[in-house]
């Protein structure tokens, strides 16, 4: 695909909210240019004399460190605990064009339409037990003379860089870079560019927006703890090991260590889960052909009619989970999902304040059932996650505010100021009524100052008028 997305996503249709994109090209790459204009006078097809002047720039990117607004967000989420083991890691740009200002080729050629770029930006994933090296700071003038052992590819000084300014680094030992790393080809597909419609989310016309994103090339380890680091690949490109894994036979034989720019790093655990999602479909009863657990009746009390309680319960879709009360006491409580062997009536109707509103007792079994209220706090907890939606809502909000004040100012005019009667204007004529309209306008800029703190009042007790 090229770089050229115009009018790949159109607003208002539901069926292209995103858009994938191979590459998205910067009008310069990062880098020093020099731009020679030449002139030549010429009398009577002779050429006389001739001017030159030449101006050196140059384009100031990304390169040792990033902007605080580059990044947009990155997976799997720093911290976090989940079933990663099947997920790429990768950072989300919000530049389209930040993986494409550099390239991992020391001397680039111009990209050939249809085929695809290499990025200059790569993930590499540590495993606990590689270990991970750790990150330390050093200098531009470090980078050019590395300790002996340590490899880094010969840099081109751009202006603007000073031999001082510190650099965050990691030296990844040859054999464990070797078995890590991207080959060049590689990094013609760990970078692409989203444009997404945020009209499905915000329910406002926006502009699509265009983020690129940065893959790794290695999964994490189940029951493991794994490191990410973000880095470069500038002029990377001939010591990357081979399409096959190879070593590369480029980096000196005496290196110990590959040098390589971290941009930024962080940590997640990937949990070895003995319950997967799928491991819960393979589970599911199909006989009859339902979306519910079997029931075991191995696990059965002796009490006749608790186990039936508890067998009947499975085949409708129920499954018993443990429950921590807001006491601080436990319980175990019913709970299924959306999707049922047989159809469910209708016990209430909306708004509920809380989570807490659509738990069900059952005085009989002495059991909960928080199906309802887990749906409703799984409900708010995607909508705060969603930041569109959340700002979608509270404009929402605000414009039903701003009606019910607006309602309320005219309901105390209605009341308090009668209209002016015709009679008025015929008998006392264009003074009389130009001073009724100036004591009605005069009335009404007082109730506006009332109706303003009534409307804080209104929001602040949630009162409706």
């Amino acid at each position: 695909m090229s770089d050229n997305h115009a009018n790949n996503i159109n607003a208002g249709d539901s069926s292209a909210d995103m858009a994938f994109l191979q590459y998205a090209l910067p009008p310069l790459k990062s880098g020093n240019f020099t731009v020679t204009v030449t002139q030549q006078v010429s009398v009577s097809g002779t050429v006389v004399d001739t001017f030159q002047a030449s101006q050196a720039f140059y384009v100031a990117g990304e390169r040792y460190s990033l902007g605080a607004t580059d990044v947009n967000s990155v997976f799997p989420p720093m911290g976090n605990q989940g079933e990663f083991s099947n997920n790429l890691a990768h950072v989300v740009f919000n530049t389209p064009t930040l993986p494409w200002q550099r390239s991992p080729n020391p001397t680039d050629t111009a990209p050939v339409a249809g085929q695809p770029v290499a990025t200059w930006l790569g993930v590499l994933l540590f495993d606990q037990n590689d270990p991970p090296p750790k990150p330390k700071t050093v200098t531009l003038a470090d980078l050019s003379q590395p300790p002996a052992g340590i490899f880094f590819p010969q840099r081109m000084v751009e202006d603007g860089e000073d031999s001082t300014d510190p650099v965050r680094v990691i030296d990844i030992p040859i054999a464990l870079f070797n078995a890590i790393a991207p080959s060049l080809a590689d990094l013609n597909w760990t970078a692409h560019v989203r444009a997404v419609d945020p009209t499905a989310k915000a329910g406002d016309t926006v502009p699509a927006v265009d983020y690129s994103m940065v893959f790794g090339n290695r999964l994490p380890v189940p029951g493991n703890i794994a490191t990410a680091h973000l880095v470069s690949f500038e002029d990377f490109g001939l010591y990357l090991p081979a399409d096959d894994g190879s070593p590369n036979t480029a980096i000196p034989d005496t290196t110990a260590a590959v040098r390589v720019v971290t941009l930024q790093n962080w940590t997640f655990s990937a949990l070895d889960l003995k319950q997967t999602f799928a491991g819960l479909l393979t589970q599911v009863s199909l006989d009859p052909p339902a979306l519910q657990l079997p029931y075991n009746s191995a696990n059965a009390t002796g009490d006749a009619a608790a186990d039936s309680a508890v067998q009947n319960a499975f085949g409708m879709g129920y499954t018993a989970m443990n429950h921590e009360l807001r006491d601080g006491s436990s319980t175990v409580s019913w709970y299924r999902g959306p999707l049922l062997p047989l159809t469910a009536p209708v016990t209430s109707s909306p708004p509920w304040a809380d989570a807490d509103q659509l738990q069900r007792y059952d005085p009989t079994k002495g059991m909960f059932d928080v199906s309802y209220s887990s749906a409703w706090q799984l409900g708010r907890l995607l909508t705060l996650h969603d930041g569109a939606f959340a700002a979608a809502l509270y404009r929402w909000k605000l414009t039903q505010t701003q009606a019910q004040v607006a309602a309320l100012e005219q309901q105390v005019i209605d009341q308090e100021l009668p209209p002016i009667a015709s009679s008025d204007t015929a008998s006392g004529g264009a003074d009389t009524s130009s001073t009724a309209n100036l004591r009605h306008a005069r009335i009404r800029a007082v109730i506006k100052g009332l109706a303003g703190p009534a409307a804080t009042i209104l929001r602040a007790t949630g009162t409706k008028e």
